[in-house]
């Protein structure tokens, strides 16, 4: 089986199952249950994750338990995708070379993960130089994505606090659970934001991506009839300010882009003065934006 890219679960597809939610707490369900259903209508996510995860975990642990040799492997290297910055070689680090591709043979024929390819090119020494050592020791990284978000949720949250669970200790975990949820649901959201990006643009999904290199990382890129749009999401409680924006063009620089457009995705708003700011390439997205694409 491939490597699927294509984003399975969207937004709307959410909104279907939970039409009596704001846009706001659809995002944060999204996040965590776009691809398992549940029967109530809750409002709070947290109330909805204690009642049908940590509770029934132990009913949900079949669904994440594997038959396979490599059983432990599989499991340790979704703790370690589920919580780290994403980077293939992430579990390297913890599985000999031969084991590791064993575990990605497998997970992706599983079709819980999916690659995303790194934009970056290869660093060339100038002709007649040699590259210092560092940067010959450099290798380009693609980036690993869960194929939704609710297996990812259950890796980061689940199941590295399975024995807690067993102890029936569920006000701990949903404590870990509460004070990293924002930090979690932040990729959720971009991926969100690049839904958007794409239908505001006319493109499909996957022609959106991050940018990343050794140096500078862009949470959201597409390229268009030669131009580039550039972008930013935070899913964050304070409103973005004007030196979000400044650091964007500061990464375009590093990287000899000159963008069509700068993309800015927030949960709480914009300050004053990025609202006030008239520059038709800056384009600003709140969160009553996102009613787009459940509504379209």
């Amino acid at each position: 089986m491939g490597q699927k890219g294509e984003q399975i679960h969207t937004l709307k597809s959410s909104y279907e199952r939970f039409k009596h939610l704001d846009i706001h707490e659809l995002i944060n369900f999204h996040c965590v249950f776009d691809a398992h259903d549940i029967s109530l209508n809750f409002y709070d996510v947290f109330e909805a994750i204690e009642v049908c995860i940590v509770r029934e975990f132990q009913n949900l642990k079949p669904k994440f338990s594997f038959d396979s040799p490599l059983k432990n492997e599989l499991s340790l290297a979704l703790m370690r995708l589920a919580k780290s910055d994403r980077k293939r070689f992430n579990i390297y680090k913890i599985f000999s070379q031969q084991v590791a591709k064993r575990v990605y043979k497998e997970l992706f024929e599983r079709e819980l993960i999916s690659v995303e390819k790194s934009l970056e090119k290869p660093i060339k020494a100038p002709k007649g130089q040699l590259l210092k050592k560092h940067l010959r020791r450099y290798q380009v990284e693609d980036k690993i994505r869960f194929n939704d978000n609710f297996t990812r949720f259950w890796f980061r949250f689940i199941e590295p606090n399975l024995s807690l669970l067993e102890e029936a200790k569920f006000d701990n975990v949903m404590r870990d659970i509460r004070a990293n949820f924002d930090d979690y649901a932040s990729f959720g959201f971009e991926l969100i934001c690049r839904e958007l990006l794409a239908h505001k643009f006319g493109v499909e999904f996957d022609r959106v991506s991050s940018l990343w290199t050794r140096e500078v990382e862009i949470d959201l890129f597409l390229k268009i009839n030669e131009q580039t749009v550039v972008g930013e999401a935070k899913f964050k409680e304070h409103k973005i300010c004007k030196n979000v924006l400044n650091l964007l063009a500061k990464k375009c620089n590093r990287l000899q882009l000159e963008p069509y457009k700068f993309a800015l995705f927030s949960k709480s708003g914009f300050s004053k003065e990025l609202e006030r700011l008239k520059d038709e390439r800056v384009m600003l997205f709140n969160m009553s934006d996102f009613e787009e694409l459940i509504n379209g």
